[in-house]
């Protein structure tokens, strides 16, 4: 509570009126005591527990001292007398404390009274609690100073104490939070209207059933308090209680009404029409805090939708919501950005149509796994069909099962999607750059291990598979780039490159091993294939004249070496049989092939 609302609350002239309202509820009381001992209805709990619950405990001493100068005046002069009046007044006030105190510890009611079926609960049995412990020591005051015995009293006290807290305490609380003002002022003229009418309506319903005593019409009243409470929500609750209360205690205590029809016992009579009231706030408090909880859920859901909205329709990626069965209820119109794709004539359709063929198992796997694992994500990258203009994406796509609240369908899909394409082609570019060569755009070392790795692997696996592997060197290279300079140089390595991938067949793999040093994979190449597939590369290479910037010619040659690859050879096994081989044909004159036996 604001300080300036504590302020309000324990100044002098709010102290008087305090003490105008909690006398006025403890004469109204003292006007139902029946044989002589304590009163049958006590409302003045229902004032004080409201006020104490929204105070901090530091200040009640200002409180209890008015409560009790007022308890007890009326007491001594209007009911037990002054022996009594002693030890009732701080019983009055400690009874109103233990049900502010259970408000404060369970049910604390600093952000608006009745908004929950807890708070509710709270008053209610608080209420009871502290009437029922409150009671005892009050019934043995009773029965020492009036010639009534201790049970009874006990039981009028306890009653009439609970059901009078019930009734009042939650309208006391509803006045002192301000909820009750706030309600009226930000109202609309049409509900300050129809708020008018149901109270009239209540009013009159309430005057029919409690001016009479021919017919038992108790169930009459309500039907308009229900309504009511469902149109208005807890103010509607609190004020129509409070008017049916204050009609029907007022003329049951002049002996009208249905509850005139029971026998003539005063004090019966008080305590069934507290009962009976005590069973409407029962059934409309916690309807009434039900409906303030599903109206907070339903605003702060409305909120949530809205923002949900805001984010989809704006947001770059993609959210897509699927049904069980994978057909799209809601998809964002960020999909436009993907392709020739339009909301309206995706709706219904399946979510698997977005996707090139060879990548919808895979999504369909994620959709599944992520049923059956609700409430966790499933990651897949996958490729969309192509768009009109023959484009594909790569997207990935998280994918989480969440409740739908619908019966026939409990479980919805939310997709996300994100257009990665970009990462894809710099992971590709990275890949790519990482088993190529960058200065003759050939594969590199790791590349031709690999490959040979995998032929290898054909071979052991397949007896009639056949391959070989050839290690080419440029000859002389050294005195190429000492003659012409490394430029030069670099020219020849890239002119190499050149001449092996227009004759290599296009599944075998040229690889630049090093400086100078070439590599080939030649996969279903018997000996004499591949003989003649490097035969020709050596011949093309040695007869391929670079013409350099000053217009003088630079001729290379190279020599090779060549390998079969057998069933039982490793790479290491291979590489070293086709080194062998070119030095060999290095040593016999260069600018020659040798075949290894």
């Amino acid at each position: 509570m604001a300080r300036s609302d504590v302020r309000s609350l324990t100044g002098s002239k709010a102290l008087l009126v305090f003490g105008a309202v909690y006398a006025a509820a403890i004469g109204f009381s003292l006007l139902t005591r029946f044989g002589g001992g304590v009163a049958c209805m006590w409302l003045a709990t229902g004032v004080l527990a409201p006020l104490l619950a929204k105070l901090p405990p530091r200040l009640w001493w200002r409180v209890g001292v008015a409560a009790m100068s007022v308890s007890g005046i009326l007491t001594a002069t209007a009911g037990l007398g002054p022996i009594a009046a002693l030890p009732l007044a701080p019983l009055n006030f400690a009874e109103a404390a233990i049900v502010a105190l259970a408000l404060r510890r369970f049910a604390p009611v600093n952000d608006g009274a009745l908004r929950s079926i807890g708070q509710v609960a709270v008053v209610i049995g608080g209420g009871v609690l502290a009437a029922g412990v409150s009671g005892l020591p009050a019934a043995f005051v009773a029965a020492q100073v009036t010639p009534t015995d201790v049970w009874s009293n006990w039981f009028n006290w306890t009653t009439g104490h609970s059901l009078g807290t019930i009734a009042l305490a939650p309208i006391g609380l509803l006045l002192l939070s301000g909820d009750l003002g706030r309600w009226w002022a930000e109202a609309a003229a049409k509900e300050r209207l129809e708020a008018a009418i149901l109270a009239a309506v209540v009013t009159l319903v309430a005057m029919v059933t409690f001016t009479q005593s021919s017919r038992p019409l108790l169930f009459l009243p309500l039907l308009p308090v229900v309504l009511t409470t469902f149109r208005l929500g807890r103010v509607g609750a609190a004020v129509s209680t409070l008017i049916l209360s204050a009609i029907a205690i007022l003329f049951t205590l002049r002996g009208a009404g249905p509850i005139a029809l029971m026998p003539p016992d005063p004090a019966m009579r008080v305590h069934f029409v507290q009962f009976y009231l005590a069973t409407v706030v029962l059934t409309v408090l916690p309807a009434a805090a039900d409906l303030r909880r599903r109206k907070d859920v339903l605003r702060r859901l409305e909120a949530s939708e809205a923002r949900y909205r805001l984010v989809t329709e704006n947001a770059s990626d993609v959210v897509l919501t699927l049904d069980p069965d994978g057909l799209i209820r809601f998809v964002s119109p960020s999909i436009e950005g993907l392709g020739d794709y339009r909301v309206a004539a995706l709706v219904g359709t399946p979510a698997v149509h977005l996707l090139a063929p060879e990548y919808r198992a895979a999504a369909a796997r994620a959709h599944l796994d992520a049923l059956r694992h609700p409430g966790t994500s499933q990651v897949v990258e996958v490729e969309t069909r192509p768009d009109a203009e023959g484009v594909q994406r790569w997207i990935e796509m998280r994918m989480r099962a969440i409740e739908s609240g619908a019966a026939h369908d409990p479980l919805e899909l939310v997709c996300a999607i994100r257009d990665v394409s970009k990462r894809k082609s710099v992971e590709a570019e990275l890949q790519r750059a990482a088993r190529t060569d960058p200065l003759t755009g050939l594969a590199n070392r790791r590349l031709f291990n690999d490959a040979l790795d995998l032929v290898l692997d054909r071979v052991r696996r397949d007896n009639q598979a056949m391959a070989c592997i050839a290690i080419f060197d440029i000859d002389h290279f050294k005195r190429v780039n000492d003659a012409f300079g490394h430029d030069a140089g670099d020219r020849v390595l890239a002119r190499f490159a050149e001449v092996a991938a227009r004759v290599t067949r296009a599944k075998d793999l040229v690889a630049r091993l090093g400086g100078e040093e070439f590599g080939l994979v030649l996969p279903g190449a018997g000996r004499e294939e591949a003989h003649a597939i490097c035969d020709r590369l050596r011949t093309e290479f040695a007869g391929a004249a670079m013409v350099l910037d000053d217009g003088s010619y630079v001729w290379s040659t190279v020599s090779a070496g060549i390998a079969a690859l057998g069933p039982d050879d490793t790479r290491a096994d291979a590489m070293r049989v086709a080194d062998a081989a070119l030095y060999a044909a290095k040593r016999a004159g260069r600018d020659r092939l040798v075949l290894a036996a």
